[in-house]
Formats: structure tokens, sequence, C-alpha cells
């Protein structure tokens, strides 16, 4: 091997390894692992150690990268779960690896960056696009979640990197002598990356991911803002600008308020009137107080359990106590989709659903309305039924935005018993669970996670001094560079600052590896 690799320039079988680890993150975790593999080992081969050593040791920028590793280190004085300690700092060693690899290695210039860029946004257009193959079926595969249409990589990560990819096709659209490889006209080039930007932006829709929308919606706005305030601007420009900010907002607001409206309201319910059986001589319970409604139906009214129960038992084979595939309780969706169909919840109502029906309730579908709407429709009746069911205070297990809320509320009840410590590197699962049992959470034992917000989770860990030099580890580089660094670079940067606030970015191998890569490859590119 070593033979072979002394006939291939080191620098080029180095920013291979980049391009290849760029290409890797929308599209396979396994070349991901393979491209590291190969720029590792072209460090070891390499050789030169002692000069390495010095290149180190002077790089400054590098070291502060690497020393949010030392933190998790210094995390493990007061741990007692050794084993998810030693666990999470495997899973942090890119973190310490990557600045390492790339301060010592022969640095790449700003072209070469460029190529890279431009590499991560054909594999990402390439990703969108099997996706979309997988959305219409085209692939055959089965999906009964719009979140398995993202088979390579996890979907929340894809949606960062489409955010990543509309920034740098963006970048190109308007420094179009940057693009590498320009073998095509120009003006083909600009119109390709005008359309992969509406499509990259569609595809988040229809992928219905709110972190994606949100972070691209915010990073447009702010951009306009900037351009507004900015000396450069003309007075003609700032008003395009302004005009760009108000229509932005009035067609998201009347995207969703238009998809919404058929859900608002509550079908006229004379309550004197209900019936106090079901057909069976059964007792109904009408819960007229409930508000909750599927399709203006109250969910509350026409509830006879011991019938829906043996019912549901003989129609199916996923019991009526277990969960569905969504990890959702079957009972629950179940009356919610009888509800949606203005059925009784009751043998009657059971017996009315088609086999169709049934399938659809196993997979956790509650509205027999949702495989008919499209992407914004699905997303808005989604997140409009999640505040219902938490403000009437339902179970909000598998409801990923009111979920959140259970998490950030024993995040912040964790803080408070450790501000200034923090429960140790190891100790943040166990911390969570135990939190979970002592406020008696409703949420079902599968959805009891960590917080989903990366500034919370380290606030837990590490305490207060441990965030305040988080914060410092996120913003410092920038300012060491004085002003050298790619405009991309700040993008990256939005991009990470917000997912963070919704995820924890930096607790899985994947989102470790999007922030670590592009923080190296930015910081540490040659000056």
């Amino acid at each position: 091997m070593k033979k072979l690799l002394q006939y291939i320039p080191s620098k080029e079988l180095y920013f291979f390894g980049l391009m290849f680890f760029a290409a890797s993150l929308p599209l396979s975790k396994f070349t991901i692992s393979l491209a590291q593999f190969i720029i590792a080992g072209n460090w070891v081969f390499e050789g030169n150690f002692k000069n390495k050593w010095e290149l180190i040791k002077q790089n400054k920028v590098a070291l502060l990268l690497m020393s949010l590793y030392a933190i998790h280190i210094i995390g493990l004085w007061n741990t007692s779960n050794f084993d998810y300690a030693l666990h999470d700092l495997k899973t942090k060693v890119p973190i310490l690896v990557f600045p390492f690899l790339m301060a010592t290695s022969k640095a790449i210039d700003r072209k070469q960056v460029n190529q890279i860029l431009f590499l991560l946004w054909t594999a990402t257009l390439v990703s969108t696009l099997i996706s979309l193959a997988i959305y219409l079926g085209i692939t055959g595969r089965e999906i009964t979640d719009i979140r398995q249409i993202s088979p390579l990589i996890s979907h929340i990560r894809l949606a960062l990197l489409v955010c990543v990819a509309i920034t740098i096709a963006a970048y190109f659209y308007k420094n179009t002598a940057h693009l590498p490889w320009l073998k095509l006209s120009k003006n083909f080039m600009k119109w390709l990356l005008l359309l992969s930007i509406f499509w990259m932006f569609l595809f988040l829709i229809i992928l219905e991911s709110l972190t994606g929308l949100f972070i691209l919606l915010l990073g447009f706005l702010s951009f306009c803002f900037i351009q507004i305030f900015s000396k450069k601007t003309s007075i003609a420009q700032k008003l395009s600008y302004f005009i760009l900010i108000v229509a932005s907002l009035l067609l998201g607001y009347f995207s969703i308020y238009f998809s919404v409206k058929p859900l608002l309201g509550t079908k006229k319910v004379d309550f004197s009137t209900l019936p106090q059986q079901t057909i069976n001589g059964q007792n109904y319970q009408h819960h007229i107080n409930e508000k909750f409604t599927e399709n203006g139906h109250l969910y509350g009214l026409y509830q006879c359990e011991p019938e829906l129960r043996t019912s549901w038992n003989k129609r199916s084979k996923l019991p009526y106590d277990s969960l569905d595939d969504k990890l959702q309780i079957v009972n629950y969706t179940l009356m919610r989709y009888l509800t949606s169909k203005g059925l009784p919840k009751d043998s009657f109502g059971v017996w009315q659903l088609s086999q169709k029906d049934i399938q659809l309730i196993e997979q956790g579908v509650p509205n027999y309305l949702i495989p008919q709407m499209n992407p914004i429709e699905s997303r808005a009746y989604q997140v409009y039924c999640e505040y219902q069911s938490f403000k009437e205070g339902y179970n909000s297990s598998g409801h990923s935005l009111t979920m959140r809320l259970h998490y950030w509320k024993a995040a912040v009840l964790i803080i408070k018993d450790h501000f200034f410590t923090g429960v140790g590197v190891g100790d943040v699962e166990d911390a969570f669970q135990e939190k979970y049992v002592e406020i008696d959470s409703p949420l079902e034992l599968p959805w009891r996670h960590r917080a989903h917000n990366q500034y919370l989770t380290m606030m837990v860990a590490f305490g207060v001094f441990g965030v305040a030099y988080f914060m410092f580890w996120l913003f410092a580089p920038a300012y060491f560079k004085k002003g050298k660094l790619h405009p991309i670079y700040f993008a990256f940067l939005f991009i990470l600052l917000i997912s963070m606030l919704f995820e924890d970015t930096l607790e899985t191998q994947a989102g470790l590896s999007f922030a670590v890569f592009f923080s190296s490859l930015f910081l540490l590119e040659e000056e």
C-alpha cells in the first residue's frame, strides 16, 4: 500500500479525501468513514511528524477548534456513568482529529475550497433527486412517513445540507467567475444554479422540514436587512429589499393560513340531543368540554372504549393498547381517525372502516385526509393538531414540536439543579431519564429523549462555564481570521447556530462531521 501511495502526490491525495468527504455527506455514511480513513492515511504516509507538531503548536485557530474536546475530557470529573462517557468521547473524536489533520496537512487554497463546495452542491442535488424518485414511487420503495424519502442520511441532516447547498448555488450564481470546471456557458450555469435553488426550496417543502424552511426564511430576511442598512446599497436597492421582505412574509403567512383554514372551526352540535348509548346498548362518554377537533368534529364525543377495544382487536393484528408505526398509542390514533370521518368511537365506527383505513391507522395516520394533502397542508395540519393536543393536555408522545417543550422543560430543571458544574459528560442521558420520572412526564418511554437543543445540552453537561466556553468556541475563530474567511462560512455558521436551537447537532456522528468538517475547511484554508 505504501509503495502504491508513493506514486500519488500527497497534496492531491489529501485534496481527494476532502472532495470525497464532501460528496459523501449527503449520500453515504459509509463513504464518510472511508473518506476520513483516506485523509488520516495520507497524513501518516506524509511523515515529517516533527514539522507537523510545530505547525499545530503555531495554529491558534486549529488549537481553538480542538479545545472543545478538552472540555469534554474535563467533564469526566463529576461523571458516574463512564460507559456512556467513553461512548460520547468516541463520538466526539472528529472535534479533535479534523482540525489537527487539516492544520498539519498541506493547506488548500480558495480555488480548491470552491471546488469542494461545488462538488457538495452537486452531491446534495443528486441526493434530493434520489429522494424525489422515492417520493414519486419510481423506485418501488414503500414509505409510510415523509422522512423515509431520505434513506441515505438523516432527513434532518439532509435538510441542513440543502440549506448549505442553496447558499453555495447563490454564491456561484453571483460569482460565476469562481465556478470550478466551467466548460459550459456562464448563462447555462447561472440558469442551472437558479433552478437548483428553486428546486431545493421546493424539496424542503416536500420533506416538510420546518427547521430547514425556518433557517432559509430567517437567513433571507437577515440578508435583506443587512443590505437595507448597508451604506453601499442605493435607495432603489434598499426599496427592493424592503419589498422582498414584505412579500416573503405575506407569502409565508397566506400559504400557512389557507392550509390551516379548512381545519379551523367546529361543527355545531346540540349537546342536549346526544345519544347516551351505542346501537349495542353500551354507554357513551361525551366529554363536551374538550375542544380538540379533527376536520371540525369534536374528538371528545361518542366514545365507547370497551366496544372500540373489542372491535379493533378483531379487525387488526396490532393490539389496541400497543404502539403504531409512528410509536403513538393505537387507541389514540384510532379515535382521531374515526373522529376525522365523523364516525362514533364504538363498534359501529370501527366496522365502517375499510381495510385501507385500518392500514393507515396501523401506520400512525390520524386523519383520513392526510394521504390527499400536499406537503404544506400536511405540515400545517400536523402543527395545528400538535398545538390543539398540547393545549387540551393530551399526551405529546410522537409530536415532534410539542415534545420539544417537554425536553426543554426537563433540561431547564436539570440545569437549575446543576447550574455551575453540570451533570458531567457521561450522565446527561441518565439525568434526563431521572428527571422525567421525577416530574412524572406524560411522554411515553420511547419518546423520552434529551434536550433537542445543543445549547441546553451543553449547559446540562458542563454547566454555565461550559456553555460560555462553547459560545466562545463558536465565534472566536472568525475573529482570529480577521475578515479573511470565505463568504459561505458565515452562511454555514448561521445555519449551524439556528439548527442547534432545535437539534442536538453535535451529539451524533453525522451532525458532528457536518459541523467540524466545514469549520475546519473554512477556518484552516490557505491564506
